[in-house]
C-alpha cells in the first residue's frame, strides 16, 4: 500500500484510507490474534485511536479518515470489509472488491487500472 501511495501522491491523485467499522473485531467476530486486536469502537474516540495505532503498528503513510458512528461512508458506498474506491470530480469511477475466495486484492490491477485511467502517471510495479 504505501509503494502506491508513494507512487501516485501528489503528482497523479490523492490516495486516502476512511476506517470504518472494524470487520473482525476482538469482542464480535474475532479471528486469530493478528487480525482480532481491538474491540468494535463505540465512540468516535475509540476509532480515532484505532486509527493512531494502525498507523503506527503498520507503518502506514497514507491519510486516514474516520467514518462517523453512524457509519454513513460505509452505509453509502458498502465498504465492508474494505474496498478501493477511486472518486473523480465527485463521482465514483472505480470501485475494487477482493477476491471472493481468497478475500485478497491484487494490487498490480489496481495499479494497472489508475495508470490507465491517468496515462501520465508512473506504474508502481
Amino acid at each position: 500500500m504505501n509503494a502506491l501511495f508513494r507512487s501516485y501522491t501528489p503528482k497523479v491523485m490523492q490516495l486516502l484510507v476512511i476506517y470504518i467499522a472494524e470487520a473482525h473485531a476482538r469482542d464480535q467476530w474475532p479471528v486469530g490474534k493478528t487480525i482480532s486486536c481491538v474491540d468494535q469502537p463505540t465512540t468516535l474516540e475509540q476509532r480515532l485511536e484505532n486509527v493512531r495505532q494502525c498507523k503506527e503498528n503498520f507503518n502506514f503513510e497514507m491519510l486516514m479518515l474516520v467514518d462517523n458512528m453512524e457509519n454513513t461512508f460505509h452505509n453509502t458506498y458498502g465498504s465492508w470489509p474494505f474496498r478501493f474506491y477511486v472518486m473523480y470530480q465527485g463521482k465514483l469511477v472505480f470501485k475494487a472488491e477482493p477476491d471472493l475466495e481468497t478475500f485478497c486484492y491484487n494490487m498490480k490491477d489496481l495499479d494497472t487500472w489508475i495508470t490507465n485511467f491517468c496515462p501520465s502517471s508512473d506504474p508502481v510495479a
